[in-house]
């Protein structure tokens, strides 16, 4: 299903101006929307936290209400149950800056079944749980969309975020940060459900045909680093290929998923075949 592909998929939904509108945009908004709703439940409750209004006890996640009372609703309600905090806007902004990446990556369809998958595997963790006699609940949205920017690392993992630091350390920071918050306070439900849900884009991305989702770009390049310069007799070069056949590849790569998805050497073969272009098309004397 991830791996299906549609032409129509990697355009957005709609244009409000000149600001393209993609089922990113759309989970930003309905996140906010949770957001405000959540905040003005606690108000009318007088509530400090979320799981003390009687307005949105429905709404989180609990196994015991899933087994006993089939509140089945609550797989999916419990993500946007989110209390108003700087926090949540910067979540709000890696999931729309990083979630519509790996959009136009998959295309839609299979974006939104990504995220519709790591929405619902946090709650079957528990339930599993709960037939075994083990309370456990759920609320926000915060692992969830922690896991689309391991989605989008895995994808560009030497993307440069964050002061230029690759993306992939981000991720390694910020997985070990969130796995020491919850060992802190004990929260070995939390804990479980962000690695299986880690895991599990990781998985996704790694088995759903995405070119660039390999685990070779995340191992160090030592070949590359510390290789021993070596006086060796270099062969001579081959004929040089048609510069125009050998980008016709790129550029349809580029067409379909943009040109953040060229690799560092598709790029460096891109701008080559580009000098040899103009160095063709210059005129003689």
């Amino acid at each position: 299903m991830i791996a299906g592909r549609h032409s129509e998929d990697y355009s957005p939904i709609a244009w409000i101006g000149r600001m393209p509108i993609y089922a990113t945009t759309l989970l930003v908004i309905a996140q906010v929307l949770g957001m405000i709703g959540t905040a003005v439940a606690m108000s009318l409750a007088g509530s400090p936290r979320p799981v003390d209004s009687p307005l949105l006890e429905p709404l989180i996640f609990s196994n015991l209400d899933i087994l006993q009372n089939f509140k089945i609703w609550q797989f999916v309600t419990y993500a946007f149950v989110n209390e108003p905090s700087i926090w949540f806007a910067v979540e709000m902004w890696m999931l729309y800056a990083f979630g519509r990446e790996v959009e136009k990556f998959l295309g839609r369809r299979s974006f939104l079944w990504l995220y519709l998958s790591l929405l619902l595997v946090g709650p079957v963790l528990l339930t599993a749980l709960g037939l075994a006699h083990v309370p456990a609940g759920l609320i926000g949205s915060g692992t969830l969309h922690f896991a689309i920017f391991v989605a989008f690392v895995v994808i560009y993992p030497g993307a440069q975020i964050f002061f230029t630091i690759q993306a992939k350390w981000v991720a390694a920071i910020l997985l070990g940060i969130y796995s020491l918050q919850f060992l802190a306070f004990h929260a070995w439900e939390s804990l479980g459900v962000l690695w299986l849900q880690c895991a599990c884009a990781v998985l996704m991305l790694r088995y759903s045909g995405a070119t660039n989702a390999s685990f070779d770009s995340w191992l160090p390049t030592l070949e590359d680093d510390v290789r021993p310069v070596r006086l060796v007799k270099r062969r001579e070069e081959p004929e040089e290929a048609d510069p125009y056949e050998s980008i016709d590849p790129l550029l349809e790569k580029i067409s379909r998923h943009g040109i953040g998805s060229l690799t560092k050497r598709e790029r460096q073969r891109l701008e080559q075949a580009r000098a040899a272009l103009l160095e063709r098309e210059k005129p003689s004397r």
